[in-house]
């Protein structure tokens, strides 16, 4: 059974895999106006099904919560001030690529194209370094000071979570 730590790394790696493409298609539609609108819903849909449903709800629901209730201070700063922060931060630059959309849809303004591009690029660029803490000290930091009979436990509870989001 792999371990959540493992599989929230492996989950980063496809997020990291997505906004380069997602920049790809980004710099298509800057540079010749090459607009994939179902790419761009496409990618709507998965940061919001597997990025933020399946990727953050399991760090929110389990890993942090985790860390918060057992490591202190530390912890709780960590996480409430930094990684929920960000959490929610791309949901506002997806919701806010969504407007865009929307807009480009109905009127293709330059505005609207700027708009795409923005919070399209803004979110990658957020997540880049999103990623890079979470892997490089977030958990590494649970990894840590975590018990393993807590590990063992988050590691059950990732995969059930896991096994409801299949099979809902």
């Amino acid at each position: 059974m792999q371990g959540i730590i493992e599989i929230l790394r492996e989950e980063h790696d496809e997020i990291l895999k997505f906004i380069v493409e997602l920049r790809g298609k980004c710099v298509d539609f800057m540079e010749h106006d090459t607009m994939d609108m179902e790419y761009f819903r496409n990618a709507v849909s998965f940061i919001r099904n597997f990025a933020d449903k399946a990727h953050h709800q399991k760090e929110e629901k389990i890993l942090f919560q985790a860390m918060m209730e057992r490591l202190g201070t530390v912890a709780i700063n960590l996480i409430q001030h930094g990684m929920l922060v960000e959490h929610d931060l791309a949901r506002l630059h997806v919701m806010e690529l969504e407007n865009a959309l929307n807009a480009y849809e109905k009127e293709k303004t330059p505005e609207n194209k700027l708009d795409i591009i923005a919070n399209a690029v803004g979110y990658c660029y957020l997540l880049k370094r999103h990623v890079d803490k979470e892997n490089a000290v977030v958990y590494p930091y649970a990894e840590k000071n975590l018990s393993a009979d807590v590990m063992k436990q988050l590691d059950e509870e990732a995969v059930r979570y896991m096994e409801q989001l299949q099979n809902s």
